[in-house]
């Protein structure tokens, strides 16, 4: 073999080398007689063992993907016909099914006179090379939309912080940054961020860099001037070759609402073990000041005439200001707070100086460097405004939709908060009343045994002295001096014994067991006709006798006793009318009467305590109990009860 021969021999091997690495193929066709010649690498590519079976175009053409086959057949005629290179891809079919992407490149093969006789070409099996690409690009994507803040930084000298220098970034990592960072690759950590030398974020990088252990952290607040309050969480993982990779994602809301669930369970807590008012409210403020910086917390206290509010918290507003809204007048223009407690809504003024509902106010506020005012009015369960809670500012601005949010979270733990220590008042009040009440039945009691009984038996015992003396003989009378004194004696007996039943029925009525509810409370009508003078009407759908659970009928009838004492004490009233009806399981007590009426504030207020004693009585029941002003005179209370066959249904 010649050594021309010996080196075309080496440069096929050497192509057919080139060929199997790079997963090139090479490929002609005759035209003129339709043959087709496939290079070792191409046989390879299309999934069959090299020579092993004779190319044609038909042959070529079954092995397109059949999506591909007419646009691959039109491809070539347009190769033919004009001549030139071309380029196209296509998708194959190996034997086994899988499908491989290639890449077409050739060009016309023509004869002397410049007619085209064949095709000549590659085929590039580039199937893994575009998934590696579009992994890429979805890495990419995922990078660049990804909220968790992504960077590289460069750490030629992990000793020395300064020698850490940004290779590149994704967008959330500008958003945590807040900046743009286009302009800062090739810098210095210090000098892209000054407030991080020394920080944890360094110290993670250095560390890392060091040791190419993974490290992570959690900054409860940033460094940052600008966001005092940020959260975030931090890891930093070694790329290699000097590089260090950091994810970074804000936490902060997550970390606000934690605490914030923190600061609430406390409160709650506080609430449930009897804490003072006062430190309770002024641990919601803090916490929400916290959670909203440079705001300055409040809460005010509608008094219990409902027209004045009454400072109850406010750890951080001047206290000059303090001491000279506490007190102050509510009405429909008395700054934010007066407002919103009259008006029943949110009040939020953006700019003290320039609100008219802060007239009056102004130069007070102005005096304490106080601009902005945002008030919520604090609702009880029963609809009575409680107080509100506020935010003040020191330049004007309007609420956040999160700030609003805020606010409505501190006026629903200081409402629980009021609330709570007005019902343990209002326990204590009850729990005083009903013993000074029980005292002054015993005393009344004691009162009428002394005086009455007393006196009666022992004039009783005189005179049996006296008969007795009479009938030893110590001493002589008549058979009709010892009637007349019998008689006398007798008479005597008889008032004792009235004596007594008007005390037990004081007591309890017996005619409340005897002859039923409805009697009872006719009896009692009558009874408060005589004491006060007032007319008692009753109205009732109850049969004289009808049966009655006993705990029902004594419900009504002390209800009754109570609405009647207060009509007594305070109405001035000239007439009562009080309806009785039992309907659809239920019984309905009404007591009206036409004297001076009560005020909205009244009826609802806690220091009612004989209404409040007629809700507790109707609550107890499983009942309810309104009280009402009539227009323009008068009171109405009306009660409703389950009857007793409804309350067994129920439990």
């Amino acid at each position: 073999m010649s050594s021309e021969d010996e080196r075309i021999r080496r440069v096929e091997r050497q192509l057919a080398a080139a060929q199997q690495i790079t997963h090139l193929g090479s490929w002609e066709w005759d035209a003129r007689t339709h043959a087709v010649t496939w290079s070792d690498e191409l046989y390879r590519i299309y999934g069959f063992e090299p020579r092993s079976r004779e190319i044609t175009f038909e042959f070529f053409v079954s092995r397109l993907h059949p999506d591909d086959r007419d646009r691959i057949q039109h491809e070539v005629r347009c190769a033919v016909e004009r001549g030139g290179r071309f380029s196209y891809p296509e998708r194959i079919v190996r034997p086994d099914g899988e499908v491989r992407e290639l890449e077409t490149i050739g060009e016309a093969v023509h004869d002397r006179d410049g007619r085209t006789v064949g095709l000549i070409g590659t085929c590039r099996d580039v199937t893994d090379q575009r998934r590696r690409d579009e992994m890429i690009r979805l890495y990419a994507d995922i990078v660049r939309h990804v909220q968790i803040g992504l960077a590289v930084w460069s750490v030629p000298a992990p000793e020395d912080p300064a020698s850490m220098r940004l290779v590149a970034f994704n967008p959330a990592a500008e958003a945590i940054a807040r900046m743009p960072l286009a302009a800062e690759t090739g810098k210095s950590l210090r000098a892209i961020l000054p407030y991080a030398a020394g920080g944890r974020l360094e110290g993670l990088i250095g560390e890392v860099a060091r040791h190419g252990q993974v490290c992570e952290a959690t900054i409860e607040r940033s460094r940052d001037p600008a966001n005092p309050s940020g959260a975030l969480t931090v890891k930093a993982f070694s790329l290699g070759a000097g590089r260090v990779g950091v994810a970074i994602e804000d936490v902060t809301e997550s970390m606000r609402a934690r605490l914030m669930q923190d600061r609430e369970h406390r409160v709650l807590e506080m609430i449930a073990s009897g804490a003072p008012l006062p430190v309770i409210l002024t641990t919601v403020i803090v916490a929400m000041e916290e959670h909203s910086p440079g705001s300055l917390g409040s809460v005010l206290l509608l008094d219990g005439d409902g027209a004045h509010i009454r400072h109850g918290a406010a750890p951080n507003l001047p206290e000059a200001y303090v001491q000279a809204i506490d007190g102050a007048t509510i009405g429909p223009a008395a700054g934010s707070c007066g407002t919103a407690a009259y008006r029943r809504q949110p009040v939020y003024v953006d700019d003290i100086e320039a609100d008219p509902l802060w007239a009056d106010y102004r130069d007070l506020a102005r005096a304490s460097g106080l601009r902005a005012c945002w008030s919520t009015p604090m609702i009880a369960t029963d609809g009575r405004v409680l107080g509100t809670f506020a935010f003040y500012h020191r330049e004007p601005r309007a609420p956040t939709v999160e700030q609003r949010q805020l606010m409505d979270r501190a006026t629903y733990l200081a409402g629980i908060a009021i609330e709570r220590q007005q019902i343990d008042d209002q326990l204590r009040a009850l729990a005083a009343r009903v013993e000074a009440v029980r005292e002054e039945e015993r005393t009344g009691i004691a009162r009428e045994i002394h005086d009455e009984l007393g006196q009666a038996l022992t004039a009783l015992k005189m005179d049996l002295a006296w008969l007795t003396r009479r009938m030893t003989g110590e001493s002589s009378a008549s058979g009709t001096t010892l009637l007349e004194k019998i008689g006398a004696m007798s008479t005597m007996t008889d008032e004792l014994i009235q004596h007594v039943r008007r005390i037990a029925a004081d007591l309890r009525p017996g005619v409340l067991d005897d002859l039923g509810l409805r009697a009872a409370i006719e009896w009692e009508a009558e009874q408060f006709e005589e004491r006060t003078g007032t007319s008692c009407r009753i109205t009732s759908n109850l049969a004289d006798e009808q049966p009655m659970d006993r705990d029902l009928s004594t419900t009504v009838f002390r209800i009754l006793q109570e609405a009647l004492t207060n009509v007594a004490r305070h109405a001035s009233a000239e007439r009562v009318d009080v309806t009785l009806d039992a309907e659809g399981g239920a019984l309905r007590l009404v007591v009206s009467d036409d004297g001076r009426g009560i005020s909205p504030d009244a009826a609802r207020s806690p220091k009612s305590l004989g209404l409040l004693g007629i809700r507790e009585r109707a609550r107890r029941h499983g009942g309810s109990a309104t009280v009402t002003g009539g227009s323009p005179r008068g009171t109405t209370v009306r009660v409703e009860l389950p009857l007793a066959e409804d309350r067994r249904g129920r439990s």
